[in-house]
């Protein structure tokens, strides 16, 4: 019964004037999950402690999406005015609702809530083209979904530009403290005042550019946006949970630390780990981790630092962890550049806490029936004579000639590829409408050399009991990056992570000889679950999923895709939508998408 009303109620909008109500979509007998037992909390606030046998609360915000001057001058892409958007906040059970309305003129835009898994409304994971029609200017989109896990999350816009440029925001759902599997290890979870979201400033905005923007490098890490310096106050003797977010788009990992503290890791991508002792975090795009830090040295102020690697090498930035009665103004007037602690720069060199090394809490059951699948990544050079380049929409009837689109023009080192092809999207969202996805447009994984075309709709299809094992071969033939990707709608076991010691690239018999030489070591017993992961150069990454529901899900390289082609494939579950719920979702209309634009 719960799934049917999940699949009922959270619907997006449109009627006649582009909206709904959520409650016309309420199945008799199920107006207790629309009751707002919660009261004098304010329209957009679900913070709240979160207790037992308490009815859900509806989790209302308004997004207004536009271009605006900040007060340094610069212009970014805000919701509500502000960056970081507004912090949504829900406990386990709520029902966010988020209305978003596109005031950026002539460009579409779509919002991902990254690390939901979205259990029912497969339909609001918020892919353009997959799961939703883009919410053009001047439209709007009504999301709703079911906080059904605990976690530590955070929102988006799908588009890389869009995010970098400022649209992204946190999103925490918390749960009765007794359900906490480490509460004994902290003793306040303070996730609206404890919770640093880190981004990247570019110098100019990357939607107001057209040429190819892959060479801009950002020019400032941020932490909680831009403003006064974010500041954490503790008392001293007590533990702290912070929750840490790399909101970063592009290929930017970041270490983080706070001066003579320890952390002591305890989860990571919203899932809850064996604890590891920590002085550096390591967070990649898209990644969240939390932490626990006691306030155990004397009374003062300490500086929380995180130092941008990859693409935002050279690029840091600060906030404060501040002791209860200690006056920090002095840190204020401090040249934070030249700031250096004598213990710091020798805690640099210690080792560095990443998601992927982390344990799950508990033991997992092993697979007896898995499904390998094999996806190679590389840069790949494609060479095309000035005459092929073709610069119509893919969705019109093409000649019977390899179709190659123009951004291949401007990428003379190649583009990044998924089994020598990149991604496809669907002339109509493929979740609601796969009827109407043109044939010619599929490639099945493992059976791409069978289209003749640069682009194709990668699919991957599973059934609900499938276990897949996905190895995520990094070949580095044609360059020496690392590249993250994410898992829309699922958490991924990570079973395995190697770079090959002598810099070498590795190509894909040279990993199934590994594999039949039983040389990959695979943690079965209690891999970390998480839903971005990082693939090293001239390495592997080898996951596991265990499909138990339907949708339409994508696994993406989110940065490969700028100023280039995507690198993604979807994997696909049978999922039987009501009708009731497609007719309610916007329509696309004559809406035609470029192979590239909307990443």
């Amino acid at each position: 019964m719960r799934v049917i009303v999940c699949c009922l109620f959270i619907i997006a909008n449109i009627s006649n004037n582009g909206k709904a109500s959520l409650e016309s979509f309420a199945p008799s007998g199920a107006n207790i999950l629309f009751e707002d037992n919660t009261k004098n909390l304010g329209q957009v606030s679900c913070y709240r402690p979160c207790k037992f046998n308490v009815k859900p609360k509806r989790c209302y915000y308004t997004f207004k999406i536009e271009p605006t001057i900040q007060a340094d001058d610069r212009p970014a892409i805000t919701i509500n005015g502000k960056t970081p958007g507004p912090p949504i906040q829900a406990c386990v059970n709520d029902i966010i609702i988020v209305e978003v309305e596109n005031r950026i003129l002539d460009q579409d835009i779509s919002i991902h809530w990254h690390g939901i898994e979205q259990k029912g409304t497969p339909f609001m994971d918020g892919v353009p083209m997959v799961t939703q029609c883009p919410i053009g200017y001047g439209q709007t989109f009504k999301y709703a979904f079911v906080a059904t896990s605990p976690g530590t999350f955070f929102y988006h816009a799908d588009s890389v530009y869009h995010q970098s440029d400022g649209v992204y925001g946190p999103l925490i759902i918390n749960q009765p403290q007794p359900l906490e599997p480490h509460s004994s290890i902290y003793d306040y979870d303070r996730s609206k005042e404890n919770t640093l979201i880190i981004a990247a400033k570019m110098p100019e905005l990357l939607t107001a550019k057209l040429e190819d923007v892959s060479k801009l490098k950002p020019d400032e890490l941020i932490i909680n946006g831009d403003g006064d310096i974010s500041k954490f106050f503790v008392m001293a003797g007590f533990a702290y949970r912070l929750r840490l977010i790399n909101a970063i788009a592009i290929e930017c990992p970041v270490v983080l630390n706070i001066d003579n503290h320890e952390m002591i890791v305890i989860a990571s991508d919203g899932k809850p780990t064996k604890p590891v002792l920590a002085r550096n975090v390591e967070l990649y795009p898209g990644e969240r981790m939390d932490v626990v830090v006691r306030a155990t040295q004397e009374s003062g102020g300490y500086w929380v630092r995180a130092r941008g690697n990859g693409a935002c090498a050279g690029v840091t930035a600060n906030a404060m962890l501040i002791y209860s009665g200690f006056n920090y103004t002095s840190m204020l007037q401090e040249n934070q550049n030249d700031l250096e602690d004598p213990h710091h720069a020798n805690w640099e060199s210690d080792l560095v806490v990443g998601g992927q090394m982390l344990e799950s809490l508990q033991d997992q059951s092993h697979a007896t029936d898995v499904k390998s699948v094999y996806l190679g990544i590389d840069r790949n050079v494609i060479k095309v004579k000035d005459d092929e380049i073709d610069f119509r929409y893919i969705s019109d009837a093409i000649p019977k000639k390899p179709y190659f689109p123009a951004p291949l023009a401007l990428k003379e080192n190649g583009v990044v590829q998924i089994n020598h092809k990149n991604f496809l999207y669907p002339n109509v969202p493929i979740m609601v409408k796969p009827k109407e996805v043109r044939a010619d447009m599929f490639c099945n994984v493992g059976e791409e050399d069978k289209q003749v075309e640069i682009q194709c709709l990668q699919v991957l299809d599973a059934v609900e009991g499938d276990v897949l094992e996905i190895a995520l071969v990094n070949e580095g033939f044609g360059s020496n990056d690392s590249y993250t990707f994410h898992m829309h709608g699922y958490s991924m076991q990570v079973i395995a992570t190697w770079q090959n010691p002598k810099d070498k690239p590795i190509s894909k018999e040279d990993f199934h000889t590994l594999n039949k030489n039983g040389k990959i070591l695979r943690n079965l017993q209690n891999p970390p679950f998480k839903d971005t992961i990082t693939v090293p150069n001239k390495g592997y990454t080898i996951v596991r999923i265990k499909i138990d529901r339907g949708g339409s899900w994508l696994l993406e390289c989110r940065s490969c895709a700028l100023s280039s082609l995507p690198a993604a494939i979807l994997i696909r579950v049978p999922q039987a939508i009501p009708k009731s719920v497609v007719d309610s979702l916007p329509k696309c209309g004559s809406y035609r998408p470029p192979d590239v634009l909307l990443n």
